[in-house]
C-alpha cells in the first residue's frame, strides 16, 4: 500500500473522530461553535471516501478499476488514479501532505 493510500486513511480516520467529537458535544449541549455541516452528513462524507478508498485501492497496481479503463497512473506515482488524487485534495493543508499528489 502506497504512502498516498496510508495518509488517506488517516485523514479520514481523524475527520471521523472530529465528527464524533462533535455529535457527542452536540448531544450533551457543550457544542462551542456550529459548523457549516452536522456530524451525521460528516459522517456520511467520511464513508463515501472509504469507499471510494477501497474501491480504488489497486489502481495503478494493475488490479484496479482505472487500470482497466486505461485511466490510472504508473506504478511508481503513488497516486494510483484521478479518484485518489481528487480524495487528496480536502487534506492538501494538512502534515504529510505531499505537493506531488496534487491532481
Amino acid at each position: 500500500m502506497s504512502r498516498f493510500i496510508h495518509f488517506l486513511r488517516r485523514q479520514i480516520d481523524a475527520d471521523l473522530e472530529l465528527h464524533s467529537q462533535a455529535r457527542q458535544d452536540e448531544e450533551t449541549g457543550n457544542a462551542t461553535h456550529r459548523c457549516l455541516i452536522g456530524p451525521l452528513r460528516g459522517f456520511r462524507e467520511c464513508e463515501l471516501k472509504t469507499r471510494l478508498l477501497t474501491q480504488h485501492h489497486h489502481c495503478g497496481t494493475g488490479q484496479g478499476p482505472c487500470d482497466v479503463l486505461g485511466t490510472s497512473y504508473p506504478p511508481e506515482d503513488e497516486r494510483g488514479c484521478p479518484t485518489l488524487a481528487l480524495l487528496g485534495l480536502p487534506y492538501t493543508d494538512r502534515p504529510g501532505y505531499a505537493h506531488r499528489w496534487r491532481p
